[in-house]
C-alpha cells in the first residue's frame, strides 16, 4: 500500500528515528530469547485494596522442570490457585518445555509488599525467579492503574505520533483482535518463533482431591500464528466419571494475555472429572498436529512487525512486493502429563448409611398421600439438593415400619453440569404398600455425605412423616344397619367373593393354560410329521443286498450311480418332504444359522478408515444391545436409566464405567471426528467385551 500524500517529510523522519530506537532497544531481548528464562509476571504493580492481583511464575526454554515451589505471599490472601499449566513444543525434532504456576491474590491491607521469587529445579540446577514490589492503595478505588493491562494495540503517545486521549487510534486493531505474527524475518529462528507463539496447555483447578470430589481439567491451544490445527490424540480419562462442561463441537474461542501478548485461545476440551477410586491417576496428554503458514519478509518487513500502530504507517511506506514466498512448517504439540492424587475418604466416623455423596447437600421428604387404604400403593418422594457429585451417589436408606412393603426406588436428576461442583437436585421415588391398617410414622430420612471443605462427614435430616392407613372396604358388601344381625355368608357367596377379588389372577392362569395347550398340540403335530418323513426316507433307500456287485461312482450330489447307466439328477423333495424337513425330523440335516456379528459393519468401516461411520456404528450396536438386554423402548433408552437398571442387575462400577466411556467416546468423536487407528482399535476391543456381557 502506498503512503498517503498528506504525510510530510518531518513526520516520516520522526517515525524512522523512533523505529531505529525501538530496534536497538529490542536487541538484548533477541539475544536472550533462546536461553532458559524463569520470571515472575504480575497483572499490575499498582492496585487498590479491593482489587485482585494475578501472579504467574513461568519457566521457559527448559528441557526438564521439577519441584516448582511458590513463595509466601505476605500481605495477601490467596483467592484462587495454585493453577498449574504446563506443556511442551516439538519443532523439527527439538523439544522444549514450559511450566507455569499462577495465583489470584487479594491484598489484606494497604502498603508496599514484596512478592518473592518462586524456586524450581531447571535442567538439574536450582533457579529462582525475580521479586516484584506491589503498591496497594487504600479504598476500593483510587488506584491509577486499577490492576488493568494497557490497551490492546499499544495506544500510547510513544507508539503512535498521532495519539490523542479523546480520539481512537485510526490505525489500531479492533478490540479483541489478536495480531497474527506470520512474517518470518531474515535470520529469525522458526522453531523459537513457533515455540513462543503456538503451544498447548492443560490447566487443573487442583492436583489433590478426595474420592468423589470434582476436578476441572481444561485443555487449551494458544496461538498468535496463522495455522491449521487438528487434534490427533485425545486424553485418556480412565478412573473418572467424565462430564463435559463445554460442547467440544462448539470450538469456543477467547483472547487471553500472557507475558504482555494477546493470544487466541481455543478450548480443546473442558471437563469435570469425578474420581472413582483412590490413588495417583495421570491425565494423559492431548496431541495436536499443526501446519503453520509463514511469509518470508524483507528487512523493512521486520520493522513492520513491531505489534502496534507504527507498523501500519510503515506498511503504507513499503510496497507489498517486499513480501517473499510462503513457507509451511509442520509441528506436533502436546501437553505434559498431569498427576492427580486422589485421597480415600476417611474410615473414621463414617456413617452407616453413607452412599458415596461428596459435597454439601440438604434433603427433603414428602408423601404422595397421607391417607390410604391397605394394599394400595403410595409414593415416598425424597429430594436431595446441593452441590457435589449428584450423578454418582445412590439413594439414602429408609427405615420402613414393619407393616410396610417397599420396592426399589427410581431416580431422576436435574443437574447443571457446566459449573464445578455440579449443582441441582436428585430425587428418589420409593413406591410402597401398607399391609395392615393403623397409624404409622415414617422416620426422618438421614442423608450422610462427606464435606471436602470441612474434611468431615455430615448428615442432613428431613422431617418425619405421618401416614394413616384404613382397612380396605370391599365393594358390594355394605355394612349392616344398626339393630340388624349380620348373617354369615354362604359357601357360594364366599366363592363368588373370592373369584371377584382374584379375577385378574384367574384370567392370567387361564391364558397361560391356553398357551401351554397350543404349544403342546403343535409339538405333537411336528413329531408326527417327523416320524412320517423318516419312514418315507427309510422306504426310499435301497437295501444293501439289492445293490449290484459292480463298482460305483458318485456324481456331484453324492448319490450312488451304476457305471453302465447314465447319471440322473438328484430327485427334488416334493411338498410333503419339504414339510417334514421344515419340522426338523429326526435324522434330517438342518444347517446351523451362524450368529451375526453386531460389529461387522464397524469392523468394515475401521478397515476402510471411515472414522465417523465407525463411531456411529459402534454407538448404534451398543444401544441396540442395551435395548435388547433391558427390553426397553427407544423412548426410555438413556444413560441414566440404563446405568440404574444395569446396576440393579448386578453390574459393578468398573463395568458401568467401561460402558459409559464407550458411549462418551462415540458421542465426542461424532461431533469432532479424528482418525486415530490405535484409539479406534482399543475402543473396538472394549466394545466387544461389553457386548459379550450384554448378550
Amino acid at each position: 500500500m502506498k503512503v498517503a500524500s498528506s504525510i510530510n517529510s518531518p513526520v516520516i523522519g520522526h517515525i524512522l528515528r523512533l523505529s531505529f530506537f525501538l530496534l536497538i532497544t529490542a536487541l538484548p531481548g533477541l539475544y536472550a530469547s533462546g536461553q532458559v528464562k524463569f520470571s515472575t509476571v504480575v497483572s499490575s504493580q499498582d492496585i487498590s485494596k479491593g482489587e485482585y492481583l494475578q501472579v504467574e511464575f513461568v519457566v521457559e526454554n527448559a528441557k526438564q522442570i521439577d519441584d516448582m515451589t511458590p513463595p509466601d505471599f505476605r500481605g495477601f490472601r490467596i483467592a484462587q490457585g495454585p493453577i498449574q499449566s504446563s506443556g511442551m513444543s516439538i519443532v523439527n525434532g527439538n523439544m522444549s518445555q514450559y511450566k507455569g504456576l499462577s495465583f489470584v491474590l487479594e491484598p489484606e491491607k494497604p502498603g508496599k509488599f514484596t512478592i518473592g521469587g518462586a524456586s524450581a529445579t531447571v535442567d538439574g540446577k536450582r533457579m529462582q525467579s525475580n521479586t516484584v514490589v506491589i503498591t496497594v492503595h487504600p479504598g476500593n478505588g483510587g488506584s491509577a492503574s486499577k490492576g488493568a493491562q494497557p490497551p490492546s494495540g499499544g495506544n500510547t503517545p510513544f507508539s503512535n505520533p498521532f495519539f490523542q486521549p479523546s480520539m481512537p487510534d485510526p490505525f489500531g486493531r479492533e478490540p479483541g483482535e489478536v495480531e497474527k505474527d506470520y512474517v518470518l524475518r531474515p535470520g529469525e529462528n522458526v522453531k523459537e518463533k513457533i515455540r513462543k507463539n503456538l503451544f498447548v496447555k492443560v490447566q487443573v483447578d487442583k492436583n489433590t482431591c478426595y474420592v468423589g470430589e470434582p476436578i476441572v481439567a481444561t485443555y487449551k491451544l494458544y496461538s498468535r500464528l496463522s495455522s491449521e490445527s487438528r487434534v490427533t490424540k485425545r486424553p485418556s480419562l480412565n478412573g473418572f466419571s467424565v462430564y463435559d462442561m463445554v460442547d467440544p463441537s462448539s470450538d469456543p474461542v477467547s483472547v487471553e494475555r500472557l507475558n504482555g501478548k494477546d493470544f487466541t485461545v481455543h478450548i480443546i476440551r473442558k471437563t469435570q472429572l469425578i474420581p472413582l477410586q483412590a490413588g495417583s491417576i495421570d491425565l494423559d496428554p492431548v496431541e495436536v498436529e499443526n501446519t503453520v503458514h509463514f511469509v518470508k519478509g524483507s528487512g523493512y518487513r521486520e520493522t513492520r512487525r513491531s505489534g502496534n500502530s507504527l507498523r501500519d504507517l510503515l506498511d503504507q511506506m513499503t510496497d507489498e512486493a517486499n513480501l517473499g514466498p510462503e513457507v509451511d512448517e509442520n509441528v506436533t504439540l502436546d501437553t505434559k502429563p498431569v498427576t492427580i492424587t486422589v485421597k480415600p475418604l476417611p474410615e473414621e466416623n463414617k456413617p452407616a448409611g453413607f452412599s458415596g455423596a461428596v459435597g454439601d447437600f440438604s434433603v427433603e421428604a414428602s408423601l404422595a398421600s397421607n391417607t390410604i387404604s391397605t394394599q394400595d400403593e403410595n409414593t415416598l418422594h425424597v429430594v436431595v439438593k446441593g452441590k457435589g457429585n449428584l450423578p454418582v451417589f445412590a439413594a439414602p436408606p429408609i427405615a420402613w415400619p414393619d407393616s410396610i412393603r417397599a420396592f426399589d426406588p427410581t431416580s431422576k436428576e436435574d443437574v447443571n453440569k457446566t459449573v464445578s461442583p455440579m449443582t441441582g437436585t436428585k430425587s428418589f421415588d420409593f413406591v410402597f404398600t401398607p399391609r395392615a391398617a393403623g397409624h404409622f410414622t415414617i422416620p426422618a430420612v438421614n442423608f450422610s455425605y462427606f464435606d471436602p471443605a470441612a474434611q468431615t462427614y455430615k448428615t442432613a435430616e428431613s422431617k418425619p412423616l405421618d401416614l394413616q392407613v384404613s382397612p380396605t372396604v370391599r365393594k358390594g358388601t355394605p355394612s349392616p344397619a344398626p339393630g340388624l344381625v349380620q348373617t354369615e355368608p354362604s359357601a357360594s357367596g364366599s366363592f363368588g367373593n373370592y373369584v371377584s377379588d382374584h379375577l385378574e389372577w384367574i384370567f392370567a392362569a387361564l391364558l397361560v393354560a391356553g398357551v401351554t395347550a397350543w404349544f403342546w398340540r403343535q409339538n405333537n403335530r411336528l413329531r408326527k410329521a417327523g416320524k412320517l418323513a423318516k419312514a418315507e426316507t427309510t422306504a426310499a433307500q435301497p437295501r444293501p443286498d439289492a445293490l449290484p456287485q459292480t463298482p460305483i461312482t458318485t456324481n456331484r450330489t453324492n448319490a450312488p450311480q451304476l457305471p453302465d447307466r447314465p447319471a440322473t439328477p438328484a430327485q427334488q423333495p416334493d411338498a410333503r418332504d419339504r414339510q417334514a424337513m421344515a419340522a426338523f425330523p429326526s435324522g434330517a440335516y438342518v444347517p446351523e444359522t451362524p450368529v451375526a456379528d453386531p460389529l461387522s459393519e464397524a469392523r468394515q468401516f475401521f478397515e476402510n478408515g471411515d472414522s465417523k461411520a465407525f463411531y456411529r456404528e459402534v454407538n448404534r450396536a451398543i444401544w441396540k444391545a442395551i435395548g435388547r438386554k433391558l427390553e426397553l423402548p427407544a423412548s426410555e433408552l438413556n444413560k441414566s436409566n440404563t446405568t440404574r437398571r444395569l446396576r440393579q442387575r448386578g453390574w459393578d462400577e468398573t463395568a458401568l464405567l467401561s460402558l459409559e466411556n464407550i458411549l462418551n467416546e462415540c458421542e465426542m468423536n461424532l461431533y469432532t471426528p479424528a482418525y486415530d487407528r490405535f484409539n479406534m482399535e482399543q475402543l473396538l476391543r472394549q466394545t466387544e467385551r461389553v457386548l459379550e456381557r450384554l448378550a
